[in-house]
């Protein structure tokens, strides 16, 4: 696995997860999904993730977890990565 592709890919969807702002984010809690993304070198790479709240405490910060593997022996220790989304109002 090039661990510098699969992580440029998790920043990559965690960015884009992250710009769709609080709100849409907030109606999502609780969602988890696991989709296949290629690399630009044709590598599949799967990317899991969860939203929800920090700390458990609704209309707090959200967060955003993700990992990537190959779907090898790197499955079971994933590269991860993790974005925290506050309020507007902070």
């Amino acid at each position: 696995m090039d661990k510098q592709e699969a992580l440029s890919l998790l920043k990559d969807f965690l960015d884009q997860l992250e710009s769709a702002g609080y709100g849409a984010l907030s109606a999502r809690v609780g969602e988890n999904d696991a989709l296949e993304v290629a690399g630009p070198s044709g590598m599949q790479y799967q990317i899991e993730y969860d939203i929800l709240w920090d700390h458990k405490l609704p209309n707090g910060d959200l967060r955003i977890i993700g990992s990537v593997d190959d779907g090898g022996l790197q499955a079971f220790a994933p590269l991860t990565d993790s974005r925290l989304v506050s309020p507007p109002s902070r």
